[in-house]
């Protein structure tokens, strides 16, 4: 089809018969098989003129107003058939991110999901312009790794635990000390010291993690501040001038902020279950015992926090209870945390299963989550550990092996049991002739664990 000749020339609408003296209407309804024919015809005029303009003729509204300079969309009668699968085995931008968080948070997959899948969204461009990366609610039971999750983020994003701005809301708790976040106005007491908000805290780095602790404990001012940053992405400090606004833009933050809303009644359900302790129950009232601790801090946050707060989340995450196994992983880190302490002064620590479910049984408290795990490990190895050190016990090349043994019992009659470090033979303590013992050389940082 020849090209037709282009004409600065209004384009009259097309005129359709007049039937029965009336006005013709401008557009005739089409049946389905012309709109299947114009779809033909149009697909082969933008193959036959592609990278040129375009000859199709120009669509005039009922107002008169022609759409000159745009093409009008193909019509087509397929339907999308086609499904579109991600491929097993394929890798997303922030894949690299959750693998240190798997690494550093044990038990906690569901949460790492949500974070990553926030991650993703604002990475893609789809998140609302001018509003902060991602606005997080971490709650849930005590001692479960909400911080933890936190400080292994900014390990992932930034290769530095310590790359978190931290804010203890509990240091917030009174109206006067909202002055501190966004600088005290001129005249008042501590006007020329710096505010925690400044541009250089918030701006200088991208990616920046902010972290609101314990948000519940802040007084409400603080809160009503967390409204802007969460819904204008920016704050305005109390110092400002002609040529500086004063405004702080926190676009290129992720803010997360941790409660323990609802710990009494989340305590009350793990009393209940037992869920993560000595008692392992079944999958089915795991599930049960994570509905309710979800549905509780739910509750529970919609009685300490107003609406417009609530719906200017990014994502809530509820944080569940550490079931057995997830202890027992737990405890692994903390020993490889030891071990790096070992390593330094040459010698090298084995435990045996029996010594890990010792600790692991003296750790386990239902209301205080993983701490008290945390605090046997330092009384139990680190400490006895010392202890054989300072005494000149133990030295460079030396190899120790924990081991669980009876000792007296309780006064009650009960039977009782205790970690013991039992040593190698050095090679002046061996018999002459006697082989001696196969020695490694220490230098990884980590305790040799029988696998279980």
């Amino acid at each position: 089809m020849p090209p037709r000749k282009k004409t600065d020339a209004p384009v009259e609408p097309p005129k359709a018969p007049a039937r029965g003296g009336r006005k013709a209407p401008l557009l005739e309804p089409a049946t389905s098989k012309d709109v299947a024919a114009e779809s033909r015809r149009r697909g082969k005029a933008l193959s036959a003129t592609a990278g040129g303009e375009s000859d199709y003729p120009v669509e005039v509204s009922r107002d008169g107003s022609s759409g000159a300079g745009q093409r009008p969309p193909l019509i087509t009668e397929v339907e999308a058939t086609i499904p579109v699968v991600i491929p097993s085995g394929a890798r997303s931008p922030v894949d690299d991110i959750v693998e240190v968080l798997k690494k550093e948070v044990i038990g906690q997959d569901r949460a790492i999901s949500a974070i990553s899948r926030a991650l993703l969204r604002a990475r893609e461009g789809f998140r609302t312009p001018g509003r902060p990366i991602s606005v997080m609610f971490f709650a849930g039971p005590t001692g479960v790794g909400k911080t933890e999750t936190v400080r292994a983020l900014a390990k992932a994003l930034h290769d530095d635990y310590r790359a978190v701005l931290k804010i203890d809301c509990s240091e917030y708790s009174e109206p006067h000390a909202i002055a501190r976040l966004i600088g005290a106005p001129p005249g008042y007491v501590g006007s020329d010291l710096p505010a925690v908000f400044q541009r250089e805290n918030v701006e200088g780095v991208k990616n920046r993690v902010i972290l609101f602790d314990e948000v519940e404990k802040g007084h409400y001012r603080l809160h009503n501040l967390l409204l802007q940053i969460m819904d204008e992405g920016r704050i305005t400090l109390a110092r400002r001038t002609k040529e500086d606004d004063g405004s702080v833009s926190f676009e290129d933050c992720i803010v997360i902020m941790t409660s323990n809303i609802g710990a009494f009644d989340i305590d009350n359900i793990l009393h209940a279950s037992r869920i993560g302790f000595r008692n392992e129950p079944p999958a089915a009232t795991a599930a049960q015992t994570d509905y309710q601790i979800y549905t509780a801090a739910k509750e529970a946050m919609k009685r300490m926090f107003s609406p417009e707060f609530r719906n200017r989340l990014t994502e809530f995450i509820v944080f569940r209870a550490l079931s057995r196994h997830s202890l027992y992983d737990i405890l692994q880190k903390l020993l490889n945390i030891s071990a790096a302490r070992f390593a330094g002064m040459g010698f090298h620590l084995k435990l045996s299963s029996a010594a890990r479910d010792w600790l692991v049984d003296r750790g386990i408290d239902q209301e205080l989550g993983v701490r008290p795990l945390v605090r046997a490990v330092e009384k139990y190895i680190d400490t006895k550990v010392a202890e054989l050190h300072a005494y000149g016990l133990i030295r460079e090349g030396d190899m120790l092996e924990a081991v669980v043994e009876e000792v007296e019992p309780y006064p009650d009659g009960r039977p009782r049991r205790e970690i013991k470090f039992m040593r190698a033979p050095r090679l002046e303590e061996l018999e002459p002739g006697a082989k001696a013992p196969r020695r490694r050389k220490v230098t990884k940082t980590e305790i040799v664990v029988e696998r279980y």
